[in-house]
């Protein structure tokens, strides 16, 4: 256990803790994710895995609210970014940080994960087995076009968490994946699990594995898992979710805000080129 990294989780859980609180106290839920998520459900413990900040999920309606919430907790918005909001720490400590999310890049409504979801955590709802094992193979590939050790470790921990011999996880696991149509986003991590210590049940594999058409979406997934590129940072969400195109090209007033302090249309015109140039330069 790494005593330091153990010290900054815990002082990442215990914020996240105390705006849980606020918000459950103005009716607003809010649920973890991520390393968050992963320490609160005892598959990491403090020290073992690293956080820089603590990720939320909430329903896009609560978002104002929140906000004015962590504001009176002492949070103020963090430069340069479009979702995360730190709190000072005293004697030259690292701040409080939570990144707050509204909405996930595998699943279009927020509101399903909420009513289908969610399970009672040990710190309070959480997301169940199967979703929060999505969220950790998706969230890389699309978010970041990319897929890391850490990323493997940490599917491969949530699904050995999962009860009894995992025929329940692995049955809902499927079940989410087809309804959501991400077979060719898991994939690749599917694919690198199935030989090691998972024993992915073979009716699992074999609803798991890309069909017809979804090879070829596979194949670029496949190719980011090998390999980062930026083009295929910004392709992957795009070919899982076509809409997303226009949220990268035409963000909502708020984005433009917190991003680029103003909102104009000089500034919306300016942002696809933004895009461009980004591809190049990274």
């Amino acid at each position: 256990m790494d005593k330091a990294m153990a010290a900054r989780e815990i002082i990442l859980l215990g914020a996240l803790a105390e705006a849980r609180a606020a918000a459950l106290g103005a009716g607003i839920e809010i649920i973890a994710l991520k390393g968050a998520a992963l320490i609160e459900l005892g598959i990491y413990q403090p020290g073992e895995r690293g956080m820089t900040d603590a990720d939320v999920l909430l329903r896009p309606k609560d978002l104002p609210a929140f906000e004015e919430i962590l504001k009176t907790l002492g949070y103020e918005p963090m430069p340069n970014s479009a979702d995360a909001w730190l709190k000072p720490s005293p004697n030259n400590a690292p701040p409080a940080i939570l990144d707050v999310h509204t909405g996930l890049w595998h699943i279009k409504d927020t509101d399903e994960l909420f009513k289908w979801g969610l399970e009672p955590g040990p710190a309070g709802l959480a997301l169940n087995l199967a979703d929060l094992f999505i969220h950790a193979a998706a969230h890389p590939l699309l978010n970041h076009g990319e897929l890391t050790p850490r990323n493997l470790e940490d599917c491969a921990r949530i699904a050995l968490h999962a009860p009894s011999d995992g025929e329940k996880f692995w049955a809902a696991l499927t079940r989410k994946v087809d309804f959501y149509r991400l077979r060719p986003v898991l994939w690749p991590v599917i694919k690198r699990l199935a030989p090691g210590p998972l024993a992915v049940p073979a009716s699992a594999l074999a609803a798991l594995t890309p069909r017809g058409p979804e090879k070829i979406k596979a194949a670029f997934f496949e190719k980011a898992a090998k390999k980062h590129s930026t083009v295929l940072e910004y392709l992957l969400p795009a070919l899982h979710r076509p809409g997303l195109l226009v949220k990268y090209a035409v963000p909502e007033k708020r984005f433009m805000l917190r991003r680029y302090g103003a909102v104009s249309l000089t500034l919306y015109l300016l942002r696809p080129l933004k895009l461009i140039l980004a591809l190049f330069r990274r």
